[in-house]
């Protein structure tokens, strides 16, 4: 298959900054119970829950759970993952495949779309230092910050149409090729290269967000990685994504700087998603997950095998 041209509008992804989080309030019992309270101020929330070879250990979330909603990293080294999504009880069982030390991140989405919208824990992997049971609650949203969020929104919707009628009023696109030379990530030959990796791309039969084609890109200068997916959205809901993260071998985490896609994707229909990613050249061997989120807890799109040039 033949590389398509890279467009303006890819091309934008190589000046962005990073999403951060806020830590979650925790605590624990006398009989060894560990409590996270979730905050719907504290989005990107992640906190360390110790796992240990052959040894339970069960979040109790009070709150059901979206279908397909909890996703683990390395699921094949699990003896087991239980999931009650209508009790929202999530219990895992690793196997002894998974070295002393690892980090791997559990998602879980709650079903009911009040703030917090979900819950993003990391696991480290302990020989022996399992936690048994991490029980999961949620403040809600207080009046001043439910008042101090909305007015962010129209704040943002305001800039987005101001920007908007600038832009067709000059009558031309807001970025241009000319823009990667001005950020000296092309120049004096130096250019990006392309992959198509669609053949290379795995996913669960489960997947809503399902990925049609891929391609990947690499700037010669600057760290910069791009992966381009077109995504069906097989659902009965529209999907705006959000955040993103791309994990490699090793752990490797290359920082994600931004997600953008046309619009909401409609159920049924086809578009782009396009995530950008800092990376050198030795950071960006994969192959990697590549998992896209929605804000608002609409579905993860999940894809393994992500090669860079």
């Amino acid at each position: 298959m033949t590389a398509p041209l890279v467009t303006p509008l890819l091309l934008a992804f190589l000046t962005a900054t990073p999403i951060t989080g806020q830590p979650a309030t925790e605590e624990r019992d006398g009989v060894g119970v560990r409590h996270l309270e979730l905050t719907a101020e504290g989005t990107g929330q992640n906190h360390a829950v110790r796992i240990s070879p052959h040894r339970t250990t069960t979040f109790v979330l009070h709150t059901p759970l979206q279908r397909d909603g909890v996703s683990v990293e390395e699921r094949e080294h699990f003896l087991s993952v239980t999931v009650d999504e209508a009790v929202g009880v999530v219990t895992l069982l690793p196997s002894s495949s998974l070295p002393p030390g690892r980090e791997l991140l559990l998602t879980m989405r709650f079903a009911d779309g009040a703030a917090p919208e979900g819950a993003t824990v990391r696991l480290v992997v302990h020989p022996l230092q399992a936690e048994q049971q991490v029980d999961v609650s949620r403040r809600p949203r207080s009046g001043e910050a439910c008042e101090q969020a909305v007015q962010r929104e129209r704040e943002r919707a305001e800039r987005c149409e101001v920007e908007l009628a600038r832009t067709q009023a000059e009558g031309r696109p807001p970025e241009g090729l000319v823009d990667l030379f001005a950020a000296g990530l092309v120049g004096r030959g130096h250019g990006l290269a392309v992959r198509d990796i669609t053949e290379d791309l795995t996913q669960h039969p489960s997947e809503v967000l399902a990925v049609r084609q891929a391609w990947s890109y690499r700037a010669h200068r600057g760290k910069r990685v791009v992966v381009e997916l077109y995504v069906n959205n097989t659902g009965t809901q529209a999907w705006t994504a959000e955040g993103a993260r791309l994990v490699g071998p090793e752990g490797v985490r290359p920082r994600v700087l931004r997600v953008w896609q046309p619009g909401p994707l409609s159920p049924q229909a086809q578009d782009r998603v396009v995530v950008e990613a800092e990376a050198t050249s030795e950071q960006a061997r994969g192959p990697f997950l590549l998992e896209v989120s929605a804000a608002d807890g609409t579905g993860i799109l999940t894809v393994r095998g992500v090669n860079f040039p």
